[in-house]
């Protein structure tokens, strides 16, 4: 009788039945994944298909920044090419061509006023400041007054030998335009500022005199380029942005073999290319963007070639990214006062700066009064380097910038 009520059979069912209960949990869970991962995939490939084909102008204009961004580097192209049609990608590069073509007539006129005669009088303290702020309109009064009672400056001669270098913004001097002075350097007659946008940061080089801008060639140009540093120590500059494009097949270029001419004192060394602008110092110290085929090369003290002009004769002539999607950049310009500035627009580094359009690339130089102004090599080869050193993030992989074909400087004073 004891057999009979045993619960001995109970112990061997009991087993048996988690097992099967745990069979249907684990089907369960395996479909719940595999619901999860269909989803995961239908999701990427309904964003592919709206991203790539869908006509609606907010994914269009986005679509359109993502294509012209790869294609218009060297080393990147495939990130449009490996996902996105070709018959698409042919689209949006024939409008970038057209947007180039349509500025082929456009060259800079200049007109130059003539400078006011004043009648020499005894100076006070405060004609020698406006005369001083008359020169750097950029700075704002009240912050550099403020700098100046701090440190005691009050004379002409103090004034002629200021200089300092703030990097950090700590001493809280501020152009017009409210973006921090971080080098003034009145000896070498330069500002540089901080530039700010959306998603991007940058510098901008003012030198309040043309004759001490110059263009370099690397000592071993046709074989190999020199980095940035090289550039300035070379050519004892105190200020130094890259210049020309170059040869550079799968961004593995030496910078050796210029893209365009590069005039030096009247002589090329380079090779024009008629579709590039070609934009330079003239002999008078004015910077001029013309036709290749037009060009005197006799009449310039240095010239290059690049793509696109941004300002002529004081008129933006480009609209959002112009084809070129958002990139860091290089920059050139000149107010009609004479003033020549260089901007540099870090960017490829999330969480510190993308990058910009070629159109706020112009605002930024316009923000400070420029009248002709040209797009110069970008990407990698972004940098600026000032007294020693480099005062940009470059975005090439070393840190430390391409190596160059050119540059152009600012001669060192004293």
């Amino acid at each position: 009788m004891s057999d009979f009520w045993s619960e001995e059979p109970e112990k061997d069912v009991e087993p048996a039945v988690r097992k099967k209960r745990g069979k249907k949990s684990g089907k369960k869970k395996m479909k719940k994944r595999y619901i999860v991962i269909c989803a995961f995939f239908a999701f990427i490939i309904c964003s592919y298909l709206i991203f790539v084909f869908a006509p609606i102008p907010f994914v269009r204009k986005w679509r359109n920044i993502y294509i012209e961004t790869a294609m218009s580097t060297n080393s990147h192209q495939w990130l449009a090419t490996m996902f996105i049609p070709h018959s698409i990608i042919d689209e949006v590069m024939a409008d970038v061509r057209a947007q180039l073509d349509s500025q082929k007539d456009l060259e800079s006129k200049w007109e130059v006023e003539k400078p006011d005669t004043i009648a020499e009088e005894e100076e006070t303290q405060e004609d020698i400041l406006e005369a001083f702020f008359e020169k750097y309109w950029e700075l704002d009064s009240p912050t550099f007054r403020s700098y100046l009672e701090t440190y005691s400056i009050d004379t002409q001669e103090e004034l002629d030998n200021l200089s300092f270098t703030d990097m950090q913004g700590n001493l809280g001097v501020r152009t017009v335009k409210d973006d921090a002075v971080l080098v003034c350097n009145v000896k070498n007659s330069l500002l540089i500022v901080q530039v700010k946008g959306a998603d991007y940061v940058g510098k901008l080089a003012i030198c309040k005199d043309p004759s001490l801008v110059c263009l370099g060639k690397s000592r071993y140009l046709g074989s190999k380029g020199e980095i940035i540093d090289g550039f300035g120590q070379n050519y004892n500059a105190i200020v130094a942005v890259n210049a020309s494009g170059f040869k550079d097949v799968g961004g593995h270029g030496s910078g050796g073999s210029v893209k365009g001419s590069l005039v030096i004192d009247g002589v090329d060394y380079g090779s024009s290319l008629g579709e590039y602008k070609f934009f330079g110092m003239k002999q008078d110290n004015h910077f001029y963007i013309e036709n290749p085929w037009n060009v005197d090369t006799s009449e310039y003290r240095w010239g290059m070639q690049f793509f696109p002009a941004l300002v002529v004769d004081g008129q933006c002539v480009v609209a959002g990214t112009y084809g070129l999607g958002i990139q860091p950049r290089t920059t050139v310009g000149q107010t009609k006062s004479g003033d020549f500035l260089m901007l540099i627009v870090d960017g490829r580094q999330i969480g510190y700066s993308l990058g910009c359009t070629m159109e706020e690339c112009a605002n930024q130089l316009i923000k400070y009064g420029v009248y002709q102004a040209a797009n110069l090599d970008g990407g990698s080869s972004a940098i600026m380097w000032y007294d020693g050193a480099q005062i940009t993030k470059s975005s090439s992989p070393s840190g430390f910038g391409r190596y160059l074909p050119d540059a152009i400087y600012v001669k060192r004073v004293g």
